[in-house]
């Protein structure tokens, strides 16, 4: 610097270095996990502008006789080793090698708000981190997650992430931070417009409910579900109590699991109601989003979640009794005895008429059927029927590289050309039929139909699969 003194460094040592995410509990879970995923260093982005809390420090703190400051600090995660030295001296030259590297090894960044919670921890703002690997032993990992480019200093760097951050009470509780998180992959999906965390409260509370908008004491479903109507999606609610009691709901079947797997497929975000409780009585309500889950050969072991109070893609198990309906996270360890799923909120395309509560019972049924024809033993135990809700874009993409035949609603046969070039609803249903991981039999329905509509039915040619896929027509009559 010009008058002598010593510019601050600019990198740190992940190993060596106090946590920058802070003290909180949040910040302790965001250390541990920055360590799982192999952070090695970490560069310090003082000053930085966050659009989200730039907005909520217009629309409320600005209004505070305390002087909060309007810039945040932004920590950006790296896998790779470099030293401040290095990292300036790429910076001077425009060493577009060691940006690569930067950008390979990219882990995402933690924002810290100049707010302090009531433990005196700074908040963690909008935070965007790589997720765990995808492929884990035996097991698969899915993701709700978007490509998401990020400036350092002018350094293009990628990462594929949901945002999180924590509840703010002036601005928001946890269900704004749940329909927060939602809006980004719904941005991409459909094109809707992300608020921050108080224009979000602002859209839900013009709903009224019987406390004050700000400070926010948190949103009812009802004002969550009214959030979603105002920027112009629709919301489907799923009771697992009420699924439950499907006629051909059995022992084996899980609703939540079978939810989450339909609709991540798509990209849709699933906000989880929970009921916290102690001896058998309600002690809170909570919202998280599912935003993952693990899943071996077809059958989840562990969900993701970005919970405000705990941190991003936490994971829970499923409770050996009541499988996903029912947790086993961090909030067992917080003194509560049960975590239950009371309601899924999945925020949709108003186009999406067909609700997965409507098709689930179609979907028990064929399952079921699929179930007696194992115990005959003209099908064996690898046969597995799943459910999920995708596009027609995606969907033809997957059939280009399949070979199969098609019977269309009508009962005329087609082949993959025609049925490729053919018209379909922009939103579908399939049920599927598989065999060892293989896909052998898909039903089609029209998503943008109010009830159950068969557009078609596709049957997988494998010259080498075994025994046929024609074995598969007699599941469902």
């Amino acid at each position: 610097m010009a008058d002598g003194s010593v510019d601050p460094p600019l990198v740190y040592s992940f190993e060596d270095t106090p946590s920058p995410t802070g003290g909180s509990a949040v910040g302790q879970y965001l250390y541990s996990y920055l360590n799982a995923i192999h952070a090695r260093t970490f560069v310090r982005e003082e000053d930085y502008i966050d659009k989200d809390y730039l907005i909520d420090y217009s629309k409320f703190y600005a209004r505070s006789f305390d002087m909060y400051r309007k810039y945040t600090t932004r920590y950006h995660f790296f896998k790779t080793r470099f030293t401040d030295n290095e990292f300036k001296k790429a910076l001077n030259s425009g060493d577009q090698d060691f940006f690569t590297r930067l950008n390979e090894e990219y882990l995402g960044f933690v924002v810290i708000k100049p707010i302090k919670d009531m433990g005196g921890h700074y908040l963690i703002g909008k935070t965007l981190l790589a997720t765990y690997p995808l492929d884990d032993g035996d097991n698969t990992r899915v993701y709700l997650s978007n490509n998401v480019e990020v400036s350092l200093f002018g350094i293009h760097l990628e990462i594929e992430s949901t945002p999180f951050q924590v509840q703010d009470l002036a601005v928001g509780a946890c269900a704004t931070i749940a329909c927060w998180t939602s809006l980004f992959p719904l941005a991409n999906l459909f094109g809707i417009q992300a608020y921050s965390p108080s224009e979000v409260t602002e859209k839900s509370v013009a709903f009224p409910s019987d406390s004050r908008n700000f400070p926010s004491d948190g949103l009812t479903i009802i004002q969550m579900k009214n959030y979603f109507n105002s920027i112009g999606l629709e919301t489907d609610f799923i009771d697992p109590k009420k699924i439950v009691d499907y006629e051909d709901y059995a022992a084996d079947d899980d609703i939540v699991a079978d939810a989450v797997r339909a609709h991540l497929q798509l990209g849709l975000p699933i906000i989880a109601g929970l009921d916290l409780r102690n001896g058998g009585e309600s002690s809170g309500y909570h919202a998280v989003v599912i935003t993952g889950y693990k899943h071996k050969n077809g059958t989840l072991t562990e969900l993701y979640a970005h919970d405000d109070s705990i941190g991003p893609y936490c994971y829970v198990k499923p409770d050996p009794t009541s499988k996903l309906h029912s947790w086993v996270n961090e909030w067992l360890d917080s003194g509560y005895e049960e975590v239950l799923v009371n309601r899924l909120l999945i925020p949709v395309y108003p186009k999406i008429r067909l609700s997965f509560s409507r098709i689930y019972g179609l979907y028990l049924k064929y399952k079921h059927l699929s179930g007696q024809q194992i115990e005959s033993g003209n099908l064996d135990g690898e046969t597995k029927v799943e459910l999920f809700l995708t596009d027609i874009k995606e969907y033809k993409n997957f059939l280009s590289g399949m070979n199969f035949s098609t019977t269309l609603k009508d009962g005329t046969i087609t082949d993959k050309v025609t049925t490729l070039c053919k018209p379909f609803p922009r939103f579908i249903w399939i049920i599927r039929f598989q065999c060892y991981g293989t896909p052998h039999y898909d039903y089609i329905f029209d998503g943008t139909s109010v009830y159950p509509d068969l557009v078609a039915d596709i049957v997988y040619d494998y010259n080498n699969s075994r025994e046929g896929s024609d074995r598969f027509t007699t599941v469902v009559t």
